[in-house]
């Protein structure tokens, strides 16, 4: 398996993720754990805008969202992350993003380079949403991505 079938896999289980814990979080209400599935959202749609030179000066990154806006920004940026893998090979992740970060700073970095990091900032604040559910008594669902793969054969 090249590197982009792998990146398309991997972006299946984040979307996969994602909808769980909107579930949950429509289920089991928990603003602090919202609030943190709001911030994974926020940032996967700002990331995959700055892949294409969106200036991110000043972005705030904690919006609060509601569950049902945060239902539909799962929906949306698992699209666009989707469709745009789907144009790609392996030569195209070394494609360059310039962008500017929230503090206004100019980088730059390759597409596989802005990808993975996606996948693990949303995997890192998911386990912290998996926490709060923990610690408000609220049973976190499984989001093991071997869990996942089990299941969707």
């Amino acid at each position: 398996m090249n590197s982009v079938e792998h990146l398309r896999e991997l972006y299946e289980y984040n979307d996969w993720a994602n909808r769980v814990l909107v579930r949950t979080l429509k289920e089991k209400n928990c603003e602090k754990a919202r609030r943190y599935l709001s911030h994974v959202l926020i940032t996967e749609k700002e990331y995959y805008e700055r892949l294409y030179g969106k200036d991110s000066t000043g972005f705030d990154f904690w919006q609060d969202l509601s569950i049902e806006e945060c239902s539909s920004l799962a929906k949306e940026t698992a699209e666009l992350y989707e469709n745009l893998l789907k144009k790609f090979d392996d030569e195209g992740l070394g494609q360059i993003a310039r962008y500017y970060t929230s503090e206004g700073d100019q980088v730059e970095n390759t597409f596989r380079e802005v990808l993975t990091h996606v996948l693990f900032h949303s995997m890192n604040h998911r386990g912290q949403v998996l926490t709060i559910l923990g610690q408000e008594e609220i049973k976190p669902p499984v989001l093991d991505y071997i869990i996942y793969c089990r299941n969707k054969k």
